[in-house]
């Protein structure tokens, strides 16, 4: 399979893999850089850094414009995603950075650095969980078990099924546990400061791949009668406690480092808005949380973009909490961690309202650094339901493709589709990009954006 990558994959000096190099693999999953000798220091910071740009991008802008969080204008090719249209092609350069260098980089730190690394190895592999994760809900069936054997003459992998992905999701996270979870004398070297998000600390990382085994057994509620259950012994066995404990992103805020969402308004102003339904959900609550998340209008207000209104420039940007040149953004989080153990226990017929309260509390106290008042967390959690829980969910985790993901997965919130668009149904998928249907003849192909992936059986 042909790729086009945006980046060198071992280039990681500072924050240069946020720069475009244009680079073109000759075939998919060969390491660009044999020739050169590499570290496992190098190769988990490349992953870091990768991860970062994929959750602050394309990935996250398409879904969060499809549960509308935000909303894409004419103004520039967004406003095509947000009339539904989304090509085969437009999808390339964000799978080629999933597969090309996130992913490749882990399976080279796990092929040739597992045994002596095992530290370097675990958080590589919590990495790949991300972001094989985030390929998987996008498109269901993708390569994981022959993706990265070109050197062994495999330049077709075949695609694993969703459901195969799953397994494997839960079991690399398994063997993260187990690596993070060996003494630092079986290193040779241990991660510090080439450790963006914890600086090495092994029992946080610990902590998000429980949360993260959580986040994947409760997406197959509706394909697994024990989901809940798995998800709350995963969260229990996580011991996360505080957003002191949240992984995010980390921006320096050099040329090179800026958070991409300050980077993509600043370059290309009027392309992109905040959703209606979501600033308004915002306002209609008085959530202390508003102007953090939501920048003023030209005039002065909080507004947004309703679905089909691609032609209103003047409305809102992100706020200055998400949008700022070193704002960082959460990948897991102790409220994304309360919210799944508030609908576990829900589902499981337990009381969830304390579990609901912590995760709005949380998210409150991350995004604007102050304590939520009683008033309002009384008020927000007043009554404790299924559509409850997921729409304050959905307030929390604000440019992550978590809401996305529930929405297709509970039917909530209940949004109004782009009734101008061609489909008139908010699209529940990606189609497979064009680079695979050309030249690997083992992919699985889907066109149909509003055929569902496998855990999705609503």
């Amino acid at each position: 399979m042909k790729k086009y990558i945006k980046c060198v994959i071992l280039a990681t000096i500072g924050f240069g893999l946020f720069t475009s190099c244009q680079s073109e693999l000759d075939h998919f999953n060969e390491n660009p850089n044999s020739s050169i000798s590499t570290t496992p220091s190098l190769l988990l910071s490349a992953m870091e850094v990768s991860t970062f740009s994929t959750h602050t991008t394309g990935l996250i802008r398409t879904s969060n414009i499809l549960d509308q969080h935000l909303a894409g204008t004419s103004v520039g090719q967004l406003g095509d995603i947000q009339r539904y249209f989304i090509s085969e092609q437009d999808v390339n350069n964000e799978w080629n950075t999933l597969y090309s260098t996130t992913l490749m980089n882990g399976y080279i730190l796990n092929r040739d650095f597992a045994t002596h690394y095992p530290y370097y190895n675990g958080i590589g592999q919590v990495l790949t969980a991300i972001n094989l994760g985030y390929a998987t809900d996008l498109w269901g069936d993708v390569p994981y078990d022959e993706a990265f054997k070109a050197d062994q003459g495999n330049r077709a992998p075949k695609y694993n099924t969703q459901q195969e992905i799953y397994e494997r999701l839960q079991s690399i996270l398994d063997d993260a546990i187990v690596n993070l979870q060996k003494t630092e004398s079986s290193n040779l070297t241990v991660p510090g400061d080439d450790d963006y998000i914890f600086n090495g600390n092994t029992k946080k990382w610990i902590q998000v791949a429980y949360v993260l085994k959580a986040r994947y057994a409760l997406r197959l509620t509706q394909v697994d009668s024990q989901a809940a259950q798995k998800a709350l012994s995963y969260i229990a066995a996580s011991g996360i406690s505080s957003i002191g404990d949240d992984a995010n992103t980390f921006f320096p805020g050099t040329s090179n480092g800026l958070n991409q969402w300050y980077a993509f308004e600043n370059s290309r102003a009027n392309y992109l808005k905040t959703g209606a339904y979501f600033v308004n959900s915002l306002k209609e609550s008085d959530d202390p949380r508003l102007s953090f998340a939501i920048a003023k209008d030209k005039n002065g207000n909080y507004t947004g973009n309703a679905a089909d209104d691609l032609d209103t420039t003047s409305s809102s940007y992100i706020g200055p909490a998400f949008a700022s040149a070193t704002s960082s953004i959460g990948l897991v989080t102790y409220a994304e961690a309360k919210f799944i153990e508030a609908e576990a226990k829900f589902r499981l017929g337990q009381d969830a309202a304390q579990s609901l309260k912590d995760a709005v509390a949380a998210s409150v106290l991350k995004v604007t650094g102050s304590a939520a008042t009683t008033d309002f967390l009384s008020a927000a959690t007043a009554t404790v339901n299924l559509e409850t829980i997921i729409q304050q969910k959905y307030l929390a985790l604000f440019l992550t493709m978590e809401p996305y993901n529930d929405y297709r997965r509970t039917g909530f919130p209940v949004l109004d589709p782009n009734q101008s668009s061609n489909i008139k149904f908010i699209p529940l998928r990606l189609p497979t990009p064009s680079d695979e249907r050309q030249y690997n003849p083992n992919a699985t192909v889907v066109s149909n954006v509003t055929t569902n992936v496998w855990w999705d059986k609503n």
